[in-house]
């Protein structure tokens, strides 16, 4: 039985197309087990913003608590800081010693200021119970006194530094120009201590700090 050659031609051209189509298929199967379609990739990449956007969130929520809690850390040191009064050990000492002379110099006064001088009041007119008297800031010849804080929230400091200047011009027989330094003043004492210093003739300075 003879084959007509051209059915020959058309049922080998039939079976190379579905050979073909079945190699097609094996292969799209196997891209598509190693890869991602385009639709599975946005897909993915969808996925992945969301879970993205989701993490930012978390860490903006986390990032707000920790700043939350920062705040709260240095507004409590500030307090601290605030309330403690350690005068010339921390005021009249470097940086904050350097502001005081720079004040001086604005007036004219480049001094080679004495710091932390002690006297010894045998008469006990500053204290009571001790002869020892410790003076912040002191100068002789322009004759300075001066006292030194880093806050003022009560005016026990500046009652005492009175007394020191009463002890010091009684010990020498001579005026001294008054200097009050504070880089912070508690605002319930502030008319108080105007009028106090004023009574006294104080100059109250409060620095900028620079």
């Amino acid at each position: 039985m003879t084959i007509d050659p051209e059915l020959l031609k058309v049922i080998e051209k039939t079976i190379k197309e579905e050979v073909f189509k079945s190699i097609e298929s094996v292969q799209l199967a196997l891209l598509r087990r190693e890869f991602l379609t385009r639709d599975e990739f946005l897909d993915a990449m969808n996925r992945m913003d969301k879970r993205f956007e989701a993490m930012d969130k978390r860490f903006e929520a986390l990032q707000k608590r920790m700043d939350k809690r920062f705040k709260i850390a240095l507004r409590r040191i500030d307090e601290r800081f605030n309330n403690i009064d350690i005068g010339y050990s921390t005021v009249a000492e470097g940086v904050e010693y350097a502001i005081i002379k720079r004040e001086f110099k604005r007036k004219g006064l480049d001094l080679d200021l004495k710091i932390r001088q002690h006297f010894t009041d045998k008469n006990h007119i500053v204290y009571p119970d001790s002869e020892d008297v410790e003076v912040d800031i002191f100068y002789y010849n322009p004759n300075i006194v001066g006292e030194a804080a880093l806050k003022l929230s009560d005016l026990d400091k500046v009652r005492h530094f009175i007394k020191k200047i009463e002890f010091l011009e009684q010990e020498y027989d001579k005026p001294f120009q008054r200097f009050l330094f504070c880089l912070k003043v508690d605002d319930k004492i502030k008319s108080e201590l105007e009028i106090l210093t004023k009574n006294f003739n104080i100059e109250l300075i409060i620095p900028k700090r620079i």
